[in-house]
Parts: C-alpha cells; sequence; structure tokens
C-alpha cells in the first residue's frame, strides 16, 4: 500500500469498531429502547453486525485486516436511528446480511445447493415480514449466474425450495388462527401499484438519512469502479453484487419512499461494505480529507437525528431531578 495516512492507521485499528459500538448504543439509548422495550430490534441489529463482520472476515472484502465494514454499518444504522422501533426493517436487514452470507459461499463451489436454499430461505423469511422482497428473486437469479457462477438446475430449484419453506412451516398455522384471506392478502399486495414517488411522509431527518446513504453508497460505487481492479476476481465479482443491489434498493426507494425504513435498512446492508473499501484501502490527502468528512457528517447526523429524543430525555431527567428539589 505505501505510505499510510490516519484514515488507514484508523480504519485497520482494533479501535474503530468498539467505538463504533460506543456510538450506536448511545444513539439507541438516547432514542429510548429502554422505555421502549425495543429488544427484539436490538438482537436483530446485534446478529446482523456479528453476522457482517464474519462475512467480511471469512470472504476476505478487504485486502487488509480490518473490522471497517461493522463499524461503518453501525455507523449508518445510527444516523438512520428512526428505524429502529421497526422490527420489520430489522427483519429484512438481518435477513439480507444472511442471504448474502449464504450466497457468497456457493460461489463456483460444486455442492452449492445447500448454500442457496439457505439464502433463499432468509429471503422467504424477509417476504413474510414484507412481501415486496420477492421482487428480488429474478435479480438474484441473475447475479447468482453472473457474479457466483453458481447458477444451475439444481441451485435454482434449490432456490424454490427456500423461499417455499417459510410459508411451508408457517402457513398452516396462520391460515389456522387467521383464516386464508390473509395469505391471500399478502400475496396480493405484489400485484398492487401504490403512489409513485409520494414523499409526503418524509421529514428532514429521513430525507438526510437517506440523502446521506445515497451519497456514501455513490462514493463507494465510483471508488470501486476506479480501484477494484486491484482485488482478485472473487472479491470484485462479491463487490458488484453489492453495487447491484444497492442500486436496485436505492432506485426502489426513490420510486416507492412509503417504504423508506425497510428499503434504507437494505441499502445500509449493501452500501457499509463498499465505503468501508474506499475508507480502508485508499490513501491519497484527498482520500484523508475525505475520510474526516465522512466521519464527521456522519456524527453530525447521528447528533442531529437523536436531538429530538436526546432532549426529550434530558428534559424527563431535568423534571424528576426538580420534584426532589426543597422549593
Amino acid at each position: 500500500m505505501g505510505y499510510k495516512r490516519f484514515q488507514n492507521i484508523f480504519t485497520e485499528s482494533k479501535y474503530f469498531l468498539p467505538l463504533a459500538v460506543m456510538v450506536a448504543a448511545g444513539a439507541c439509548y438516547l432514542y429510548g429502547v429502554v422505555e421502549g422495550g425495543w429488544w427484539m430490534q436490538l438482537t436483530c441489529l446485534a446478529i446482523s453486525t456479528v453476522l457482517l463482520a464474519e462475512l467480511n472476515r471469512s470472504h476476505q472484502l478487504l485486502r487488509v485486516s480490518s473490522q471497517a465494514t461493522p463499524a461503518i454499518f453501525l455507523l449508518l444504522v445510527a444516523t438512520a436511528i428512526f428505524i429502529l422501533p421497526d422490527l420489520e426493517a430489522e427483519i429484512m436487514m438481518l435477513c439480507f446480511i444472511a442471504l448474502h452470507f449464504m450466497l457468497f459461499h456457493s460461489q463456483q463451489r460444486k455442492v452449492s445447493p445447500g448454500w442457496v436454499f439457505y439464502g433463499f430461505f432468509c429471503l422467504g423469511l424477509a417476504s413474510m415480514v414484507f412481501v415486496q422482497a420477492l421482487y428480488y428473486v429474478p435479480l438474484l437469479w441473475v447475479l447468482m449466474a453472473a457474479c457466483l457462477r453458481a447458477f444451475t438446475a439444481k441451485t435454482f430449484w434449490a432456490s424454490v425450495l427456500g423461499l417455499l419453506t417459510p410459508y411451508w412451516l408457517a402457513g398452516p398455522v396462520i391460515i389456522f388462527l387467521s383464516g386464508p384471506e390473509v395469505v391471500a392478502a399478502h400475496f396480493i399486495r405484489l400485484a398492487q401499484v401504490e403512489a409513485i414517488g409520494d414523499y409526503s411522509m418524509l421529514g428532514e431527518h429521513e430525507w438526510l438519512a437517506m440523502g446521506w446513504t445515497a451519497f456514501l453508497a455513490l462514493i463507494g460505487i465510483v471508488h470501486y469502479a476506479n480501484q477494484g481492479y486491484q482485488d482478485k476476481l472473487r472479491t470484485r465479482l462479491l463487490h458488484e453484487m453489492f453495487i447491484t443491489i444497492d442500486l436496485v434498493t436505492l432506485i426502489f426507494l426513490a420510486l416507492q419512499p412509503q417504504h423508506y425504513k425497510i428499503l434504507l435498512a437494505v441499502a445500509i446492508a449493501n452500501t457499509s461494505p463498499l465505503i468501508a473499501h474506499y475508507l480502508t484501502l485508499t490513501h491519497t490527502w484527498l482520500t484523508n480529507i475525505s475520510f474526516y468528512l465522512i466521519i464527521l457528517g456522519t456524527l453530525a447526523i447521528i447528533a442531529y437525528n437523536s436531538w429530538t429524543p436526546s432532549s426529550n430525555f434530558l428534559s424527563a431527567m431535568v423534571t424528576q431531578a426538580c420534584l426532589y428539589l426543597p422549593l
């Protein structure tokens, strides 16, 4: 690599991930994870972080030893802290990271139908909370053929079985408890055309988090288009999957902003490896300055998006303290 600048020293250090965990934990606490009792959402976030760290390690997404991928992931989640209470968004995020983890293991392997089955099983679980996740299926088949070189008759049927298995397991229970009309209504939403470009439900906090994620995704994509040749072919193909799914998700988000929490969660999961690659493996004076700007900008957005809940929390604390004053 040559001369290492501060960005390289910091992103390769053992302190980056613990600091990111502290920032994300602080943002979750200020947003009200304790008062709201969002322990299931927090568990999904923790498992997502561990799984992304293992994905980064086992598939060598970075050419150096670094935990920048899960660290950046946590920081981006903290910028969009308003998705924390949404269990569906957290499940969707976890399922997509697990999908990547499983499918990446199938790359150019003869014994890959098992990994494909488990990967699409995760997508099937995601579709149970957000049926539009099934829109990704044709895209994933194309990426399996183009990037993973693992699309055969066996893996095709393995993917179909993986998608159907969650419904086979849960379907009878759902039908028994709620009736078949619930299942029918679930799949009917696939054919329903919702309002396109209806941004009326988005506030300044949502716009800021979405814009920042899209901006970082653009930086990561442009960087990898210019510098990705330095990676091994296998790693380049995996990053091409991240790029393709990220772009499709951002387009989906632009067309259907009413699903912004779920789609932003998927975008964050795919943007994190791309921007982590940029911050870790570039080392010019310009990228070093951009590192400072990205970190400071991310922290500023975290502070701003947590300001309202944290100020309410502090106001409640002050009010409680005043009750004990001898006035």
